[in-house]
């Protein structure tokens, strides 16, 4: 630690000596700029042949700058320029790459490749068809509707063992939390028959871009029911009519839509006498302009229980018929009814062989918006688990 002073002193002498030689002396130096594209000249040499190529080497480099630091030091991959003249082919399809440094003087350049290598082919055409393919999810509560393009068919070009492969032409639609419709202009993309995407820079497209209009429509949530057709053999009853999933999302336009209130599904029952169990496609029984939004569903299942309990005719006194929403400041009377009604009814469980009695039926009738005046109801009944009402009654009331 002795003399430290001194010591901290000289190395400072030394740094700033170091500092004056390098700048008076100025040394050689060398830098290196990666992946330089190479510039490509003269292409009317290939397609005035009626011809295509592809670069298989040479398309870009490394370049190795050498000259004096204070030129060196100043120079970016931006200054560098490297050429490739096509009218220069050699016979082994290759044009030697010249290399420019403009605005700086006394700077050597060298590349790690020296010659552009390509593979010559016939230029070939095609027409294909093009394809709408979305990807993505509409916005909740929507789903695509109608998707129209403004070209069907389009011309493809390029190397002959590029068109050869390709198969058909794609359009690709981002729909993720769309929920208006809209128009685009898209980049159309080749597929092979293998599904795989055909990229080169020498495939060209008779449009670069394709118009693309999406509709977008409102979905809801309907029931799925059971209208069956025809009559059980004789004794027996439908006492049971299930449907899974009993409800399923669909779509149509603004007007489809709205008249859609189910989805029916129409069964002939005729002369069966046993449960059935059956798989149904939905898409024959859609209607006109309405489709399932998840396009997985394609069946439903139906489940209908027939029994052969009897049928029973029970009698529903009229004084034990409740009255429902009548009007405040309304008086009701049941105009030309006997002391009962008659309804046809059967037990859902099999086991049961009792007669069905009005006790174990809660008879109603709805008088909700009715004014003063002489009306015709049906006699409704609240929900049952064991017992099937086949057939009810009217009644006529007067409201005064």
């Amino acid at each position: 630690m002795n003399n430290f002073a001194l010591k901290i002193l000289a190395a400072l002498l030394a740094v700033m000596v170091w500092l004056i030689v390098n700048n008076v002396d100025d040394p050689m130096t060398t830098k290196t700029f990666k992946n330089i594209t190479v510039e490509i000249q003269n292409e009317q040499a290939i397609t005035s042949l009626d011809k295509v190529y592809e670069i298989k080497s040479g398309g870009t480099i490394n370049v190795t700058a050498y000259g004096k630091q204070s030129v060196i030091r100043n120079i970016s991959a931006s200054n560098i320029v490297a050429i490739a003249d096509l009218s220069q082919l050699s016979v082994t399809k290759s044009a030697k790459i010249q290399l420019f440094c403009p605005n700086y003087e006394g700077v050597t350049l060298s590349s790690d490749v020296e010659m552009l290598s390509i593979n010559l082919e016939e230029r070939a055409t095609k027409r294909c068809g093009v394809n709408v393919v979305t990807f993505g999810t509409p916005a909740d509560g929507h789903a695509l509707g109608n998707i129209q393009k403004s070209k069907a068919t389009i011309e493809v070009a390029g190397p002959e063992s590029l068109v050869e492969r390709v198969e058909e032409v794609r359009l690709e639609v981002n729909v993720e939390g769309v929920s208006d419709d809209f128009t685009t202009r898209l980049e159309p993309k080749a597929y092979d028959a293998q599904d795989k995407l055909v990229e080169s820079d020498n495939l060209a497209f008779g449009d670069a871009k394709i118009k693309v209009t999406v509709q977008i429509n409102d979905t809801k949530i309907v029931p799925i029911i059971v209208d069956t057709q025809g009559t059980p053999a004789e004794g027996y009853h439908i006492i049971a009519t299930k449907v899974n999933p009993a409800t399923i999302e669909v779509t149509g336009d603004d007007k489809a839509l709205e008249q859609c209130k189910s989805i029916s599904i129409s069964y002939d029952i005729s002369d069966c006498n046993a449960d059935i169990y059956e798989e149904v496609t939905l898409a024959e029984q859609m209607p006109e302009g309405i489709s399932i939004v998840d396009q997985e569903v394609t069946t439903v299942t139906l489940l209908l229980t027939i029994s052969k309990q009897e049928l029973q005719t029970v009698k529903i006194p009229i004084d034990s018929i409740e009255i429902r929403n009548l009007g405040k400041d309304l008086d009701l009377s049941f105009n030309g009814v006997g002391d009962y009604v008659e309804i046809s009814a059967v037990w859902i469980a099999n086991d049961q062989t009792r007669d069905i009695l009005s006790s174990d039926l809660k008879a109603y009738i709805d008088c909700k918006g009715l004014d003063s005046g002489t009306h015709t109801l049906e006699v409704k009944f609240e929900e049952n688990a064991d017992i099937l009402i086949e057939n009810t009654d009217t009644v006529k009331i007067n409201i005064k």
